[in-house]
Order: structure tokens, then sequence, then C-alpha cells
């Protein structure tokens, strides 16, 4: 009996195991095929956006770049306007007390002269 159910084991049942065992080093190839094509992928879209990232970076650095030229000229360009408007309002005003001073010189002539008229009419 025991020779009857190796028998059977060996004429039946061990060339399935066999053939299953076939089957599935074909699907474990083809895993291992597919595996290798995913992480390829994979590296490539990884080595592709860390370029990207790369030329993203350079470009904002020379954005900063222009902006802080653009800050530095635009700082230099308010301090000159500044300088230039005080120099203007310090001869403006130096101009406006000028003629404060003769307009006051003259209305003291005219208040003397309406004076001296108002005197001589009484």
């Amino acid at each position: 009996m025991i020779d009857d159910i190796r028998e059977l084991f060996q004429t039946l049942i061990a060339p399935r195991l066999a053939g299953i065992e076939g089957e599935l080093k074909a699907v474990n190839s083809r895993i291992d095929a597919m595996d290798s094509k995913f992480e390829a992928k994979i590296d490539a879209l990884d080595s592709k956006f860390e370029g990207k990232f790369d030329s993203l970076k350079s470009s904002i650095g020379f954005l900063d770049g222009k902006i802080e030229s653009f800050r530095r000229e635009l700082s230099a360009e308010i301090r000159r306007v500044e300088e230039t408007l005080s120099a203007d309002f310090v001869r403006i005003e130096s101009n406006v007390d000028v003629r404060l001073v003769a307009m006051d010189r003259g209305m003291e002539s005219l208040r003397r002269e309406l004076l001296a008229e108002i005197r001589a009419a009484r």
C-alpha cells in the first residue's frame, strides 16, 4: 500500500508539483523583471525631477540676486531724491525768508507813509 501511494505520488502529484514549481519560477521571473523596470523608471523620474529642482533653485537664486539689485538701486534713487528735495527745500526756504524780509520792510515803509499822511491830514 505504501508502494502504491508512493507510485501514485510519483506519477500524478510529483509532475504536477514540478509543473507548479516551474510556473512559480516563471511568475517570479516576470515579477523580478517588472520590478527592475519599475525601479529603472522611478530612478529616471527621480533624476529628472532632481535636475528640475536644481534648475528651479538656480532660477530662484538668480531672481533673488535681481531683486536685491533692484532694491539697492531703488534705495540709492530714493536717497538721491531725498537729498535733492532737501537741498531744494533749503534753497526755497531761504528764498522765502528773503522775500518775507523784503515784504516786511515794504509793509513797514508803507505803514510809516500812511501814518505820516494820517498825521498830515489831521
